[in-house]
């Protein structure tokens, strides 16, 4: 929808009695009669005019004259100044009306002259259409209108020069707009001085007829269409009229203190296809068209049947009844000469200031216009600034125009005066990128050109910004803004060096050539701020922000440096204790920082949290063995874990009871607490050891334990490795019997009755060394020495028991004899002799020899019990072995019985069996089949001769 923009000039009234309006040809217009080409723009149709102008001389005087002072936020317009009109436009013919469309801009001049111009200024055609100032403008794209102060009204197509026509109403045309059908029904509507709205149609026969359709409100200072609603504005106010219906469906009147309604012309433009912007005077009337009934006419239906109803192209189609909706109405404080719709709900409004006179001088002076953004939510005004023209003399708010036009690349806006133009447009972004940079806000410049420039090209600007912190000597800041600036996601981008492909978000490059600049360009540029803060002195500053990622490929003497600042500072500050554990060893020269670390720690041995940090290091850079000596020196009591996690235990064999000694407190509890407690304590350093196994040999183990005299660690381990497997011990029988000795004695019996592989000699020596005498009774005894086995047992032990059990185990009457003639004078061993008589011993001795024996003088305690026990289990046997021989005999005869009952039963054999019964059985009953098929019991006498008959088969 093309906006006529604002008019311009005087008006005279005409009687409502207008003559039919004159034609100049009936298919044309000819230059002879009213519309003749410009003659100082004879050839403008052939000749192209130039381009706006961005960035000239004139562009720069502009800019200085609509701001004196340096903002802090870009503008949001930026502005040039109209070089592409004829050189004649402002001059020789001001500008009195003019008109935009997506396709056409048209421009009328107070000496009549109309040019036509695409959007890029490209001259359709310029001629003279009128004698005097056109007041109005309209365009639909293909056709135009134009309205002058000498009463005529011209309409012709945009492209066909010679499609035009004329019309002359003899009084002032303030307004005109042409029939949304006009290319079909040739229908305009116009008014002007007249006070009158008129409907011009062609009737029957290609009649020409006028229907008014207001009057007597006043001169007509506004026409505009919107779909088929006519909108017109007088005395009155505005009124919208339904061309469908021929209704008038809404007065809007005008507010009581408004100005004269011919005084300041409106302004109308279209935000949206359904709505619209009236500004007139200091008001602003926001309206809604919506639909409130159904149906329609066709889009094609021409005016002229509907408004002549014997046509026989009447159409009897429903239509849809509009309905017209005030929004909002804002008075302003200020006066419009127009007005545009802007981005985010604002409207571009073109102020009128009225001239001022000067105290001083009492003279006039003219004011600028100002160009304003008013918020369409409430009305306020959100931003303004001034607009510098030239020739503003004389200069009233009819003579201000503003355009838009929404081109394929920016939205411009036409700020004109009757004698200059400029070209305002929403600044795009590369527009603020430069204004940053013009006025070196970096930081500005590099938060905003994320979009807009590549990845390199923005990190500069970002770098010129800490560049600029740091000559505010605001390093602080600086370093937080490194992070932020050369900040590259890890777990998004990997970067594993300079030649990683790093598919950022942040870039508009796709190449991979691009990525991989980019990467190194952030890693140089880490590289190189790190190195100005260090050398600076503001490592302090740099420190928490330097990238800890090794996948940046910084130099490691960068970091190094960090780590030796901070060592210095020990132990006051403990930073350097967190950048250890939480640096990776190959972020710095873990060798070089490693020997600065051994250089402190030679001077400051009691710094126990830095040596614990070396040793990490030492773990971390792949060299555990150097961390021993510094464990060793701390008394580490898990410093076997750490040679286990670290695969370095079998090079440290030698040192395996010293380091045994760090779990304790005091060296000497080793021999001192009982062998349960140390147990328990070394349980898991003897897991160690066990598991070891493959990788140490027990035997080494062993022999280091006995060279440094913790014997009781060898127990411990062997019996580690019996619980594994019994087999891995097998040739250290006398070994642990010489643990058992030490440590264990109730295992050691039972070892060597269960153990033959075992030096018997080194086994007695153990046992004499110990005092065990059960232990060397039984090895005496292995080795025959019963007779000092059995003195032992006597003599030593006093056990009459022990010394029977050894004699009946030994079933030796040596062995009997000299237990004998030792216990005849000692009564324990006579009552043990007599009441522990058996089957066994029976052989050697009975009681009744001991009694007879004993020595007369000896007095045995208890000697009676012990006769009548041995007596009355003398008779309890008896007894228990009579009823043992009845159940024996009882069981004897049954299983006889039923032996003799199975022997006599006789039973069917087959006949291959016959042989081997007839071998184990006394009697045979034979029974044969007869000839007849019958069977009968064979009889003795069947078989065997009479003489025989006696005997039995």
């Amino acid at each position: 929808m093309a906006l006529p923009i604002a008019k311009n000039g005087g008006a005279d009234k005409v009687s409502s009695n207008d003559s039919e309006p004159e034609r100049a040809s009936d298919t044309d217009v000819n230059d002879d009669t009213i519309i003749e080409p410009d003659s100082d723009e004879s050839d403008q149709d052939q000749v192209t005019a130039p381009e706006v102008k961005e960035n000239g001389h004139d562009d720069s005087s502009l800019r200085e004259e609509l701001s004196d002072e340096e903002e802090d936020e870009p503008p949001i317009l930026k502005y040039t100044r109209l070089n592409s009109l004829p050189q004649s436009f402002f001059k020789k013919d001001p500008i009195s009306s003019l008109c935009f469309h997506d396709n056409v801009f048209i421009f009328g001049t107070h000496t009549g002259l109309i040019l036509l111009a695409k959007p890029d200024f490209t001259i359709i055609r310029s001629f003279r259409a009128h004698k005097a100032s056109i007041l109005s403008l309209y365009t639909d794209g293909y056709y135009f209108a134009s309205g002058s102060m000498d009463g005529t009204v011209v309409i012709g197509s945009v492209e066909d020069a010679n499609d035009i026509v004329m019309f002359d109403y003899k009084r002032p045309v303030h307004a005109v707009v042409l029939d949304k059908n006009y290319q079909k029904n040739r229908s305009f509507i116009y008014g002007g001085m007249s006070g009158k709205v008129v409907y011009s149609y062609k009737s029957w026969l290609d009649q020409r007829s006028e229907l008014v359709l207001d009057e007597d409100n006043g001169a007509i200072v506004g026409i505009q269409t919107i779909d088929d609603l006519l909108l017109w504005m007088n005395d009155k106010g505005i009124t919208i009229y339904h061309i469908t219906t021929k209704q008038i469906i809404s007065t809007i009147s005008k507010p009581s203190d408004s100005f004269r309604s011919d005084l300041y012309w409106p302004r109308i433009c279209f935000p949206e296809t359904n709505m619209l912007l009236i500004a007139w005077g200091n008001y602003i009337w926001s309206l809604k068209v919506s639909v409130k009934g159904s149906g329609g006419s066709g889009a094609g239906s021409s005016i002229r049947s509907r408004y002549l109803p014997s046509a026989p192209s009447l159409s009897f189609r429903s239509v849809n009844e509009k309905k017209v909706e005030v929004e909002h109405v804002y008075k302003m404080d200020f006066l419009i000469s127009g007005i545009g719709s802007f981005k985010d709900d604002l409207w571009i409004v073109l102020v009128y200031n009225q001239p001022e006179k000067d105290e001083e001088t009492g003279r006039v002076e003219v004011q600028n216009p100002d160009l304003k953004l008013v918020s369409s939510t409430d009305g306020s005004t959100v931003h303004e600034e001034e607009i510098g023209f030239n020739f503003t003399e004389n200069l009233g708010l009819n003579d201000y125009h503003l355009g838009k036009h929404i081109g394929d690349k920016a939205v411009r806006y036409f700020i004109m005066s009757a004698r200059d133009a400029i070209v305002a447009e929403q600044i795009q972004l590369d527009d603020q990128l430069q204004w940053y940079l013009d006025r070196q806000m970096y930081l500005e410049a590099w938060q905003m050109s994320q979009h807009i420039v590549q990845p390199i090209k923005r990190l500069k600007y970002g770098t010129w910004y800490i560049e600029s912190l740091t000559k505010q000597e605001d390093w602080s800041k600086a370093a937080e803004m490194l992070t932020k600036i050369l900040h590259i996601d890890p777990s998004e981008f990997p970067l594993g060096d300079t030649k990683s492909t790093l598919n950022t978000k942040n870039s508009v490059s796709s190449s991979v050539e691009d990525k991989e600049a980019f990467v190194k360009e952030v890693s140089s540029q880490w590289g190189h701020w790190i190195s100005i803060f260090i050398k600076t002195g503001h490592t302090r500053e740099i420190t928490p922000v330097a990238p800890a990622d090794t996948r940046w490929n910084l130099p490691k003497q960068l970091f190094s440096d960090i780590l030796n600042y901070w060592m210095e500072l020990l132990p006051d500050d403990e930073t350097f204790y967190e950048l250890i554990s939480r640096w990776d060893n190959d972020l710095y020269d873990t060798d070089s920082t490693t020997e600065k670390i051994e250089s402190f720690l030679e001077q400051h041995e009691d710094n126990v949290k830095l040596r614990r940090q070396l040793c990490s290091m030492y773990e971390r850079s792949y060299n555990p063995r150097k961390a021993v000596p510094h464990l060793t020196i701390m008394r580490d009591p898990k410093i076997f874990d750490f040679l286990v996690s670290n695969h370095i235990l079998p090079f440290f064999v030698a040192d395996f009871p010293q380091f045994i000694q760090f779990r304790f407190d005091d060296p000497s509890d080793i021999e001192r607490l009982p062998v349960t407690k140390l147990g328990s304590k070394l349980h898991d350093v003897i897991g160690i050891l066990a598991d070891a196994r493959h990788e140490i040999a027990p035997a080494d183990v062993i022999k280091v334990m006995f060279e440094n005299h913790v014997d009781v660690i060898n127990y411990f381990y062997i019996e580690e490795l019996v619980s594994i497997d019994e087999l891995l011990v097998r040739n250290f029988e006398d070994v642990r019997i010489q643990l058992y000795g030490q440590y264990d004695r109730q295992k050691l019996l039972p070892f060597m009755t269960s153990h033959d592989n075992y030096d018997v000699s080194k086994a007695i020596e153990v046992c004499e060394r110990n005092s065990l005498i059960d232990e060397l009774v039984f090895l005496l005894g292995k080795v025959g020495e019963n007779k000092k086995a059995m003195q032992l047992i006597m003599e030593q032990l006093n056990d009459p028991k022990g010394a029977i059990r050894f004699a009946k185990l030994q079933n030796d009457r040596e062995t009997w004899e000299l237990l004998l003639q030792h216990s005849y004078s000692r009564p324990e061993f006579i009552k043990a002799l007599i009441e522990l008589s058996d089957d066994q011993s029976s052989a050697f001795y009975n009681p009744i020899t001991i009694l007879q024996n004993m020595d007369t003088d000896v007095e045995v305690e208890g000697l009676r019990d012990s006769v009548i026990k041995v007596e009355n289990e003398n008779d309890i046997t008896l007894i228990v072995n009579e009823l043992i021989l009845r159940i024996v005999t009882k069981r004897s005869e049954s299983i006889s019985r039923t032996h003799y009952g199975d022997m006599i039963r006789g039973m069917e054999v087959d006949e291959s069996d016959f042989e081997q019964y007839a071998s184990e059985f006394e009697a045979l009953a034979v029974v044969m089949e007869t000839p007849q098929g019958k069977h009968r019991l064979v009889r003795e006498t069947d078989l065997v001769p009479e003489s025989l008959t006696s005997w039995s088969i």
